[in-house]
């Protein structure tokens, strides 16, 4: 089982989203070569299927399939400054 953590901020983020879930996913970026970062964004993927859930204080967690995490897990906070989810302990 993944284990999954929320700060604080984060789960009033998600709250004023008025969000039951989240989706961690892996997108690729280039610039000098490919780059891989995890991402966060509020709801439901489009496809779960492509998802492991992992419920957490009644949030629905979708992780993408493959995920490696840090053996403490992974922490979900909001990003300084822009007011956006970001996720710490988890690769690919």
């Amino acid at each position: 089982m993944i284990k999954i953590e929320f700060t604080d901020d984060a789960k009033d983020y998600i709250r004023k989203k008025n969000a039951d879930s989240i989706t961690v996913d892996m997108m690729s970026f280039y610039y000098g070569g490919q780059y891989n970062e995890p991402v966060v964004s509020h709801g439901k993927p489009t496809s779960p299927q492509n998802y492991d859930l992992v419920v957490v204080n009644g949030i629905k967690v979708y992780i993408f399939k493959g995920a490696e995490t840090e053996p403490d897990g992974i922490t979900i906070s909001v990003a300084e400054g822009n007011q956006r989810l970001h996720v710490a302990g988890v690769g690919l």
